[in-house]
């Protein structure tokens, strides 16, 4: 089992389909992160200046990869079921998930994570309760699309000669 696939049947985190900004990410809540982290590929599109941090630090990641942390992307819009919240996003070089959401959000949304049902129930003050369920599955990837992407391409270019030459110097 990858790493990945031992953090997503983790008992204690919920998966699931956030919006940041504008972007549906795909998100891992983990009670266990004491900070919010957003991958690269993700925060370039927030329009945002990143500031960097006054001290880089490292984070252990939830599949055991440790990297190192050196940009802050203040202000994000986490949005769940149409109600924005707010969280300062630690850029972080990792690829399993577009976004962690740590204590520092939970803690800040008034958050309370159910960990048998895979939700969490957000209880801001004088607020509705809102309730974001998780689904702990995996998005779709490629290889689950064989109709779309056929095993051999039907017409692969023909072989043919290329000519290129490499010019030596002495020294």
């Amino acid at each position: 089992m990858s790493g990945r696939q031992n953090v997503e049947a983790s008992p204690d985190i919920v998966i699931g389909i956030l919006t940041v900004h504008t972007r549906d990410v795909y998100a891992l809540i983990d009670p266990g992160s004491t900070l919010s982290y957003v991958a690269p590929y993700v925060a370039m599109e927030f329009r945002i200046e990143p500031e960097h941090l006054p001290e880089l630090f490292s984070v252990s990641t939830p599949v055991g990869e440790s990297i190192v942390a050196a940009r802050v992307y203040r202000g994000c819009v986490v949005i769940v079921h149409s109600w924005d919240t707010v969280d300062d996003l630690i850029e972080l070089g990792m690829v399993d998930f577009d976004i962690t959401m740590g204590m520092d959000w939970l803690y800040s949304c008034f958050a309370k994570l159910d960990c048998r049902t895979r939700t969490v129930r957000f209880e801001f003050p004088n607020e509705p309760v809102v309730e974001w369920n998780g689904d702990n599955t995996m998005p779709k990837v490629v290889n689950e699309f064989p109709e779309v992407f056929p095993e051999e391409l039907p017409e692969i270019l023909p072989d043919r000669e290329i000519d290129f030459g490499i010019t030596v110097f002495p020294d």
